[in-house]
């Protein structure tokens, strides 16, 4: 009987410090409190939490609390996960929940308008949830490394961060009435589509993973996308992934649109690319490291930003604008198959490496509409040209001299410079060309007495794809060739060539 009645006291004892405990630690619970809770109308019961008292009555969903897991504190590194005494998972709904419009409590109706923080967090039986209109808002970490398979929220206008971190979403429509899309909302689920409407302003940097998704096009209403998470040189560990994107495009507004630092870097399936005339600024290593073949830049783009278009071992195509004033180092570097490049006459400033491709590839032809020398990097200090590169340089009429001594470019020894640049900067031609960009049909027309006797059009390889002896005007059918630059080159009876450069859509 005595040693009976000892463990019945130690029983009473333990009991009496464990929930001393219980009530010390309480306060550490991640979740936030709730208020009643309630059955809906497939009998699952779901957690309230009061966020208007006064009309109109609103409350939140909120986590579930019945588990005696979720007094226990939160555990603080990660031995303890899963250790007595610390909370762990408790699977506490359904696969399929169907939040209600509006909840009776103590006889008050309360609309539903918001998914709490964590609400469903790491809910291994969920698959798919169905939100009422009310529900504006999904907070913080609401489903974070949940099961989650399928989501309804036609009424939402704020999606939190992380909200949506490591679920199982494979395809997502963001409403209409979401501006923001904020860092990590959907990030680490393996969506394979993702439909934006007019409305998104912004996407935040890591807002979702593109490493399934095919295609991605972009509402007209974004201001501002900073997508890219991959940037090796951040100081954090970098995993280079393969990403299967190929296609990005972005229609076209009429307020400015920026791109951050390292947007699409690293999306190495990225072929095809259109960029909306609204664009404004291009951020540095936006496009680095894509197998992108061909950009048209748009015209508000006064700077090609540091390493924007670096290691883009298929690009072979390129159309500056006429704003442009500046290209940053290495902004076209590693782009073996870029053969010809026209720089605008608005250009100032090329920086080092701007062009820079240890190969017998890279720049064979270049254009330059500048009437006074840009300022470029001689090779001494690392250039912006690869020396070893021998580059057709094609300046504006009477300019030869005045390039082959400007600081930077004549360390360049081994270019060749020719007189004129194109067929409109020399004055006794008298040809046109014309539509250019071209669909179908280009036409060239000798309005003039100039004696042609050959024209040909190359592509950027130097391959020939249509030449014709002895004519006074012609058209070409380029209907069926690929899209991209070409090179025309019309020869007059004096072998006198007159190069235009031809942007096939």
């Amino acid at each position: 009987m005595k040693k009976n009645n000892i463990f019945g006291v130690v029983g009473i004892l333990m009991s009496f410090l464990f929930s001393l405990f219980i009530g010390s630690v309480s306060a550490q619970n991640p979740y936030p409190d709730y208020d009643f809770k309630a059955a809906n109308a497939d009998g699952d019961t779901l957690y309230y939490r009061i966020t208007s008292s006064i009309a109109p009555y609103t409350v939140a969903v909120t986590r579930c609390h019945d588990s005696v897991y979720h007094k226990l504190p939160w555990p603080q590194s990660s031995s303890q996960v899963g250790q007595p005494g610390f909370v762990y998972p408790v699977y506490d709904y359904d696969s399929a929940i169907t939040v209600p419009a509006s909840v009776n409590y103590n006889n008050i109706e309360y609309v539903v308008t918001a998914v709490d923080n964590e609400a469903f967090y790491m809910q291994a039986n969920l698959k798919s949830v169905s939100l009422p209109s009310s529900v504006k808002t999904i907070r913080e970490g609401a489903f974070l490394v949940s099961s989650l398979c399928h989501i309804s929220m036609p009424g939402v206008e704020q999606i939190e961060s992380y909200a949506f971190y490591q679920t199982k979403l494979s395809h997502v429509e963001i409403p209409a009435s979401v501006s923001v899309l904020p860092q990590c909302a959907f990030y680490y689920s393996p969506l394979t589509k993702i439909i934006f409407h007019e409305g998104l302003r912004e996407i935040q940097e890591a807002a979702f993973s593109a490493d399934l998704i095919d295609s991605l096009v972009f509402p007209s209403t974004l201001r501002k996308i900073s997508l890219g998470d991959n940037n090796p040189f951040s100081g954090e560990s970098f995993e280079l992934k393969d990403i299967a994107c190929r296609y990005v495009e972005f229609k076209s507004g009429t307020e400015p649109l920026e791109l951050a630092d390292y947007t699409f870097a690293y999306f190495n399936h990225l072929e095809n690319v259109v960029l909306s005339n609204n664009i404004v600024r291009l951020g540095r290593h936006s496009f680095e490291f894509t197998n992108i073949q061909s950009v048209i830049i748009p015209p508000q783009i006064d700077t090609i930003p540091e390493g924007c278009f670096s290691d883009c071992h298929s690009l072979s195509s390129v159309v500056l604008p006429q704003l442009l004033t500046t290209i940053e180092r290495f902004a076209f570097a590693g782009t073996p198959m870029l053969r010809q490049i026209s720089i605008p006459a608005s250009v100032n400033f090329i920086g080092k490496r701007a062009f820079w491709t240890v190969s017998d590839s890279g720049l064979k032809v270049l254009d330059i509409y500048c009437e006074m020398p840009p300022t470029i990097t001689a090779f001494s200090t690392n250039g912006t040209f690869y020396y070893t590169d021998t580059i057709y340089v094609r300046v504006p009429c009477g300019k030869t001299s005045v390039y082959q001594s400007a600081p930077g470019w004549s360390s360049y020894s081994n270019f060749i410079y020719e007189e004129c640049v194109g067929l409109e900067d020399h004055k006794t031609a008298t040809l046109t060309v014309y539509p250019n960009p071209v669909d179908d049909v280009l036409y060239v027309k000798n309005d003039g007495d100039l004696k042609i006797v050959n024209i040909t059009l190359y592509d950027l390889q130097g391959r020939i794809i249509y030449s014709q002896n002895s004519f006074n005007s012609m058209t070409l059918n380029v209907k069926h060739i690929p899209a991209g630059m070409y090179m025309l080159r019309v020869t007059d009876m004096g072998k006198h060539e007159y190069w235009k450069k031809i942007v096939k859509r």
